[in-house]
């Protein structure tokens, strides 16, 4: 028993070594023992019985190219959301790539792992649910807040980063911490949607949502981030 402990401990560290040598802005951990009776957890488990860790990895979205988007379109004028896409693909690509590389020092240590791409996971088109969230995900690692537009917000990037994860046996070392306050509560993000899909939150709620609102006008519109280029939060905007 005690050699097969000594192997976990051994195999845990190899996977903890190999988060710390990843090429992204943003990591942390999250421990599936203490998200015991959450959403999170029962999420995590769903798709890996076994895993005992969630590792959020995120990467910075320039706000050079959101001032470059805009939520109306005039015909026949150059997309300049295609460039802020092309630069989110980017990203994605990356973090995938980081998801994977902690999925392989987890299997190659003899430990099973999922990584999740940057894309997103999949999604009940019912409630428009994903089948595990990213961003609360990144919360219970200590990456930022749940802020009123529903979207993570740091104290680095504010709500401009993009997230992947990979779930993992390993035992790794949480990263976990009070995030509250980060999010100032503005309410710039509900004023400005265009979609009119935030609402000041009630009861407790981080924020108030109706998703099928902002995904109709998203796709009506060819793409909208403004609950994000508008977050005075960490912006290059406000300083």
């Amino acid at each position: 028993m005690a050699a097969t402990k000594q192997g976990k401990f051994k195999a845990s560290a190899a996977v903890q070594d190999a988060i710390s040598n990843l090429n992204v802005d943003m990591v942390g951990v999250a421990r599936l023992k203490d998200l015991k009776g959450t959403k999170l957890e029962e999420s995590a488990l769903k798709l890996l019985p076994s895993a005992r860790s969630i590792v959020v990895v995120g990467m910075e979205v320039y706000s050079e190219f959101l001032d470059l988007t805009s939520p109306e379109r005039i015909m026949g004028t150059a997309p300049l959301n295609d460039l802020y896409n092309r630069h989110v693909d980017y990203l994605r690509g990356r973090l995938t790539g980081a998801a994977y590389d902690i999925a392989r020092a987890s299997r190659k240590a003899g430990l099973k792992a999922l990584p999740l791409p940057a894309h997103g996971p999949a999604v009940d088109g019912r409630f428009l649910e994903a089948v595990i969230s990213y961003k609360h995900a990144a919360e219970g690692a200590g990456l930022g807040q749940l802020g009123m537009s529903s979207l993570l917000v740091t104290v680095e990037f504010g709500p401009r980063v993009n997230l992947a994860v990979c779930l993992t046996e390993a035992s790794l070392k949480s990263t976990a911490r009070d995030t509250w306050g980060i999010c100032r509560h503005c309410n710039v993000c509900i004023l400005k949607c265009p979609a009119h899909a935030l609402d000041w939150p009630k009861n407790d709620e981080p924020y108030v949502i109706n998703r099928f609102a902002c995904r109709t006008y998203i796709d009506a519109s060819g793409g909208c981030s403004e609950c994000m280029r508008q977050c005075p939060v960490a912006s290059p905007r406000y300083t």
